[in-house]
């Protein structure tokens, strides 16, 4: 199913934010409790969504500003100076790209290490692994339950060093999270688990989105290495 840009962005924002869909001429709304602002755009298409407490600042007239990648929507800016203004305190502005992953990845060399997914027998072999310190228990046990979406880890000694996963669930729609443990870094494992996440949950999904910070090159790597698509941008005021 071919979608605009526009519809590309809201998916992939409501799978990360969760997002409502605002009345003719109004900005959407994000469930995420913790942005104040999304703007996502591309070389197409813009999406502006506030968050709950974010005041409407009417019509922002963004339409003339040519989109940049890195460069952020003067509307951002504004919004970032106007909370600030009211006395909510300070704000921080971040952005990156985003990606789509095509309907087809180009084979790859095996993992340096096992990788190990979603399936029966992975979710069985999840239980007994050491859960990484940077995990919940509650988080952990709702990963590798499958409760949220599809997931790969490279394991290592029994304990998983890169995990990339679903970390919200969605009816047409995924984002990969992806995390690699600092001493496993730069060797192909992020490519690796993320390529195992997209052939499990792209069974599931009609699309799948990766994105990064503006500061994250190796996750920006990432993106090169599996040959995914650029789509634009995604700002935040948080």
């Amino acid at each position: 199913m071919n979608r605009t840009e526009r519809e590309l962005l809201a998916l992939e924002v409501d799978a990360i934010h969760g997002l409502e869909e605002g009345a003719a001429g109004t900005p959407a709304t994000v469930k995420d409790p913790s942005v104040r602002v999304v703007y996502a755009w591309s070389p197409h298409a813009r999406l502006l969504a506030l968050g709950a407490h974010t005041e409407n600042p009417g019509h922002v007239g963004d339409e003339a500003q040519p989109y940049v990648p890195g460069e952020p929507p003067r509307v951002l800016t504004q919004l970032a100076g106007n909370i600030e203004d009211l006395g909510e305190g300070a704000v921080s502005v971040e952005g990156g790209p985003s990606y789509l992953f095509p309907e087809r990845l180009a084979p790859r060399a095996p993992a340096p290490l096992p990788v190990i997914t979603s399936d029966g027998a992975g979710r069985l072999a999840a239980a007994d692994l050491v859960r990484p310190d940077n995990w919940q228990p509650g988080e952990w046990a709702e990963l590798i339950s499958g409760a949220v979406g599809e997931w790969a880890m490279a394991v290592h000694d029994n304990t998983p060093v890169s995990i990339c996963f679903s970390p919200a669930a969605n009816t047409l729609a995924a984002e990969a999270g992806t995390w690699t443990r600092a001493d496993f870094r730069g060797r192909g494992l992020a490519p690796a688990v993320a390529a195992a996440w997209w052939h499990r949950e792209r069974r599931n999904k009609q699309v799948l989105f990766y994105s990064t910070t503006a500061a994250n090159h190796a996750s920006q790597s990432v993106a090169r290495t599996l040959g995914l698509a650029p789509l634009g941008w995604i700002w935040r005021v948080r």
